[in-house]
């Protein structure tokens, strides 16, 4: 398996090599699969990861790629009205949480209660809350809607530090560069620089939904072969180990959506 972020320089996909435009957050799980697909299969896998908006952007550019994994339906409908992904295969894959995190270096060490907003900017104390950019990284846009739902977006968003990605954020609050970071429970679990602060409440934000899609006219026989895998019983396993929720598959292993919503 290869692990990369794709440039103009990359050759176009063809039936040798399957391409994936993977949301950073679910990365972990699909280079595994990747990896030993590649190890049963023969067939090389390259995965290039990014925010779900960022990657959607390269797909609608001309991107090489085969497969695209979004964490936000809004970018998966948007390809679909542009023609880009393939209708007949787009599939639900996993569901995920976002959590309130501090830095291990923080003296301040007990669990927030959400349902006091307050406590969370006492928290802050005058710092920055570490999210993705919500313009195009789903997790800062299901950041952004709890936030605001929790009454204290006017209070926060002067002082935010608005990231490229999932990973990033991560990245920012494990070096204390802030004393809460929101991110997805999943990579929470695989950080060991730290701690919980807070589990925000589901009905704070939309659904947090990750889909798979195959790109229009690259329904070729080893892409379609890893979508299925993604969407087997031993991928859904791989994703339930990593802590994702699973998601029931359509028979058909295509998307029950089959009107595009508005971006």
């Amino acid at each position: 398996m290869i692990c990369a972020c794709l440039t103009a320089g990359v050759q176009a996909a063809d039936a040798t090599r399957v391409l994936i435009l993977s949301a950073s957050s679910a990365a972990p799980v699909v280079q595994e699969l990747a990896s030993q697909f590649t190890d049963q299969s023969g067939v090389s896998v390259l995965v290039s990861i990014g925010s779900s908006g960022a990657l959607a952007r390269q797909i609608n550019q001309g991107a090489p790629a085969d497969i695209y994994i979004s964490a936000s339906p809004q970018w998966t409908d948007q390809l679909v009205s542009r023609g880009r992904l393939d209708q007949r295969h787009i599939a639900p894959l996993a569901r995920n949480q976002l959590v309130l995190v501090g830095p291990n270096s923080s003296r301040q060490t007990g669990v927030l209660n959400v349902s006091k907003p307050l406590e969370i900017l006492r928290r802050l104390d005058g710092g920055r809350m570490a999210i993705g950019d919500p313009s195009h990284v789903p997790a800062g846009h299901y950041a952004k809607e709890a936030i605001a739902n929790l009454g204290i977006w006017p209070a926060v968003r002067d002082r935010l530090a608005l990231q490229s990605n999932v990973r990033a954020v991560l990245a920012m609050v494990e070096r204390g560069e802030t004393p809460l970071g929101i991110i997805y429970a999943t990579d929470a679990a695989l950080s060991d620089h730290i701690r919980l602060a807070a589990i925000i409440p589901p009905e704070l934000h939309a659904p947090i939904e990750y889909s798979v899609s195959v790109l229009t006219g690259r329904d070729l026989a080893p892409v379609m072969a890893f979508y299925r895998n993604l969407l087997s019983p031993k991928g859904r396993a791989m994703f339930e180990r990593y802590g994702f929720g699973v998601v029931q598959t359509p028979t058909s292993i295509q998307s029950l959506r089959t009107t595009p919503s508005t971006p």
